[in-house]
């Protein structure tokens, strides 16, 4: 997912301008996305820990999680990161003042709408809203808000927003911005027994291409279910 959100963002860059870019993950957890950011830019600029400083930022509801996102990836690049305590910090992704950042790669809280409580209200400012939507539809919502144009984003969550009834402003809202490039469906082969039904879905803010990539994984290898594609009209996908 790192590297289907990274690609087009960082072909044919220099050594400063990489160190230059900024990915989100606005869901942390315990940091398993921000390693394989760290990963996949080091790769390229030779550098684990200059890119853990400089690339990656993110927040979590939980204080433990992100204290252990941030040992995860010091441990990671093997030194420590005075930076991460500034860049990884607690917070609610939805409601935190974000600056604009380049990538959005998430695996959001798949919290349903009966446990959101007062948290309802403050959801109504969203475009995908809607009174009984689970709480990871409003993340798909903030990539677009947060992601520069031209930025690129990568989302695991459940496909029910492609049926749902509460999905449909969401999927009004990605008809509109013609950001969706390719959504494969999980069903239930990637999280083990877990009754989760993920889908993956990615594309560039402000895309526009005249098709998608589609597909409906027969493993739990998501690398192969990435590239296990075929293109579709844009027309026919809504």
């Amino acid at each position: 997912m790192v590297r289907r959100a990274l690609e087009p963002l960082v072909r044919g860059k220099s050594r400063d301008e990489l160190l230059a870019l900024r990915v989100c993950d606005p869901a942390i957890g315990e940091g398993a996305f921000l390693v394989e950011i760290v990963r996949v830019l080091g790769e390229l600029v030779g550098d684990r820990r200059a890119v853990a400083e400089r690339c990656i930022v993110g927040v979590d509801v939980d204080p433990r999680a992100v204290a252990e996102a941030r040992a995860a990836v010091e441990r990671f690049v093997g030194a420590p990161v005075p930076a991460l305590r500034k860049a990884l910090r607690v917070g609610d992704a939805l409601a935190v003042d974000w600056d604009q950042v380049d990538a959005l790669v998430a695996n959001p809280p798949y919290v349903r709408q009966e446990l959101l409580g007062d948290a309802k209200s403050a959801l109504r400012r969203f475009a995908a809203y809607d009174g009984v939507a689970d709480l990871y539809v409003y993340f798909v919502e903030l990539a677009h808000r947060i992601v520069r144009r031209g930025g690129r984003y990568c989302i695991v969550v459940p496909n029910k927003w492609l049926t749902a009834a509460y999905g449909r402003p969401l999927r009004e809202l990605l008809d509109r911005e013609q950001s969706v490039e390719g959504l494969v469906d999980f069903g239930r082969g990637l999280f083990g027994d877990a009754d989760a039904f993920p889908c993956i879905v990615w594309g560039t803010v402000g895309g526009g291409g005249t098709t998608i990539e589609t597909g409906r994984a027969s493993s739990s290898s998501v690398s192969r279910a990435l590239d296990d594609t075929r293109a579709v009209p844009r027309a026919r996908w809504r």
